[in-house]
């Protein structure tokens, strides 16, 4: 049930994340006293990048021209990948109580929704990550540190138990 679970909501948070590749081109059509200068500065983009997206061997643009500023379908594809991993993890120091399933985590980006299963008992708990876990000697070793509602969660019987961690994100290369 629980592993069916975890596959759905896997499923859930990959469908959730936003797909950077997309086949859309963004155009800018040509007004009076504009220069691909003017153009450049206003999206952001160098004039040697506009002539090479349009084909454009001098600076003479038209009036009522469409230039091409931005081909997204060039944007490389951020890799994204299901990470499980056999960590430690223990609870955040908190001074006031939270009822919200938060953590630190070493490397995973901020906002990064992670399935934590407690190894020893099978417990499973979902936290969203708020943001990197500080390199202290504390924290040596510790992949994780979770809010004290979430730890409960897991049924721990040691400060520091070891942890199964999955979650999707983007590819280390």
């Amino acid at each position: 049930m629980s592993i069916k679970l975890l596959k759905i909501a896997l499923l859930l948070v990959f469908i959730s994340c936003k797909n950077i590749y997309s086949q859309d081109q963004k155009f800018h059509t040509v007004e009076k006293g504009e220069t691909l200068y003017s153009i450049s500065k206003k999206y952001d983009i160098s004039i040697e990048k506009i002539k090479e997206l349009n084909n454009i061997n001098n600076n003479a643009i038209s009036i009522g021209q469409n230039i091409l500023i931005e081909n997204k379908s060039e944007i490389e594809e951020e890799k994204m990948i299901t990470s499980r991993v056999e960590a430690f993890a223990s609870s955040i120091n908190e001074i006031g109580e939270s009822d919200k399933y938060l953590a630190l985590h070493k490397s995973a980006d901020t906002g990064t929704i992670i399935f934590v299963k407690n190894q020893m008992n099978g417990n499973i708990v979902i936290v969203r990550v708020i943001g990197t876990l500080p390199n202290t000697g504390v924290n040596d070793k510790i992949d994780i540190r979770l809010s004290n509602i979430a730890f409960e969660k897991l049924n721990a019987k040691d400060e520091v138990i070891p942890v199964e961690l999955t979650y999707v994100g983007k590819e280390i290369k």
